[in-house]
């Protein structure tokens, strides 16, 4: 917390509001947390073992232990972030107070906006825990690119808390891009400002030499390094647990998902074998009997997305999940007293149906795959109506427009790469999440604090710069 007293007022703002909501609420179980519980091959091992943990210590009284270390971690977490950014951006303690506010938003939206009201620190998933972790990892990388040094204490310690996030949930896994383009751009940064004080600004040849000399080399080593370690990590988690070494199964599965919602049935001609096409007009004729297909959306952008978020988890476990277990026992002899097996089978189905039928759906599924991700956008930043739709495309074009306005007043504007980086995770996020499934609130909402608190440092800037 640095040397500033005053943060402790922070910390004693984030204990009551976080101890209140410990002590009023009671553990939520979720659809998720029976998966994490059993250490199934379907999630990452990060909350399966702390769950694991945990009951170890009180087998009856671990959910509550849970959500002790949810709030504990949702106290530290957001008083360090505070700290942080008071220190760097030298905030009054007004603009402080608000900041703090705009850091509790996702806490007070949820349970008021969102569909499953819940109170995340309560809830037995991941989100439950990462809502917390994640504006720390976030300004651990903000750290690192002030460093200035695109390889150095900051960045490893960077991406050894993604490397942490992901082993969580996958959808961080987001953040090793981000983490890879931030030291990019300061290798870049780095190698221009040598090469100019070299006086060799035309010779491409030394420039790229630098950019290699400043770091890009180690940063891409370090990036294959955490990709080969999370996998190994996860495989090794996976057979100790089941006696699978495999990664992580279920993400080709929510994926084919998206390719059965927006297929016709003709597509099935381009699937090569019988069986199989057999399975996808089953899925497809009874899917398209109760209006689980594209065909059946309504207009507009938005309403469009919402048809397929309501459908998407429907294709998934039952359309496509229950007829591809009758196909998978009947095929190869996996059911369900071998469950584990079974899943990653049947993400193997659909990893086969989904390379057969892209080509025939490449059309319509980038289609939908825009509406989803510009509902992914909306959410990120407001709650979903044709109202607060144009407000949010609004408020990025003005974010974007500020960003580049200061970035010209003064290269190296710590409030404009704060919004930079934020901006660069938000498209990160949205455009991972609706390729894989529906971009609903509790997958999105991890970014909006910072949006806004980047948003206000802008304006801010903007009032002293006028």
């Amino acid at each position: 917390m640095g040397k500033d007293k005053r943060n402790l007022i922070f910390l004693g703002i984030f204990a009551v509001f976080f101890g209140t909501l410990f002590l009023t609420g009671e553990p939520v179980y979720t659809g998720d947390t029976f998966q994490y519980e059993n250490q199934m091959v379907m999630r990452e091992p990060g909350y399966a073992l702390l769950i694991q943990l945990l009951r170890l210590i009180s087998p009856e009284g671990h959910y509550r232990l849970l959500t002790a270390l949810q709030c504990v971690a949702a106290i530290a977490a957001n008083t360090v972030v505070i700290a942080f950014f008071r220190r760097r951006f030298d905030m009054n303690l007004p603009f402080s107070f608000l900041s703090a506010a705009v850091l509790l938003a996702p806490h007070i939206m949820t349970p008021v906006f969102a569909s499953t009201h819940l109170v995340l620190t309560n809830a037995l998933m991941t989100e439950g825990i990462l809502i917390s972790l994640y504006p720390l990892a976030v300004v651990s990388l903000l750290d690192m690119m002030w460093s200035g040094k695109p390889v150095g204490r900051e960045s490893i310690r960077t991406i050894g808390l993604f490397f942490l996030l992901s082993l969580i949930r996958g959808q961080m896994m987001v953040l090793f891009v981000v983490w890879l383009l931030v030291a990019f751009v300061m290798a870049v940064r780095n190698a221009m400002q040598k090469t100019d004080r070299a006086m060799d600004r035309r010779d491409t040849f030394k420039l790229a030499e630098n950019i290699l000399k400043e770091g890009l080399i180690a940063a891409l080593a370090i990036i294959i390094i955490a990709f080969a370690a999370r996998t190994v990590v996860i495989r090794t988690y996976n057979y100790c647990e089941q006696g699978l070494f495999v990664d992580t199964a279920s993400g080709k599965a929510m994926s084919f998902a998206n390719v059965l919602y927006v297929a016709d049935r003709e597509d099935g001609a381009a699937i090569a074998d019988d069986a199989l096409r057999d399975l996808f007009y089953e899925m497809y004729d009874s899917a398209d009997a109760d209006q689980m297909n594209y065909k059946y959306a309504p207009s507009g952008i938005l309403d469009k997305a919402a048809h397929h978020e309501k459908c998407h988890d429907e294709l998934n476990f039952t359309y496509f999940a229950e007829p591809a277990k009758r196909y998978v026992g009947d095929s190869q002899g996996i059911y369900t007293d071998r469950y584990q097996e079974l899943m990653i089978a049947i993400d193997r189905i659909a990893e086969q149906l989904g390379k057969q039928l892209m080509p025939e759906v490449a059309v319509r599924y980038f289609v939908n795959y825009i509406n989803v991700a510009a509902l992914g956008f909306v959410r990120t930043v407001a709650y979903e109506n044709a109202f607060l739709s144009w407000y949010a495309l609004f408020i990025y074009m003005a974010a974007v427009a500020l960003t580049v306005w200061l970035w010209r007043k003064k290269k190296g504007n710590m409030a404009a790469s704060f919004m930079a980086v934020v901006l660069l995770t938000i498209v990160g996020n949205v455009c991972a999440t609706a390729l894989m499934i529906q971009c609903i609130s509790r997958y999105m909402i991890y970014n909006l604090p910072l949006f806004y608190m980047a948003g206000m440092l802008e304006l801010r800037e903007l009032l002293r710069r006028s």
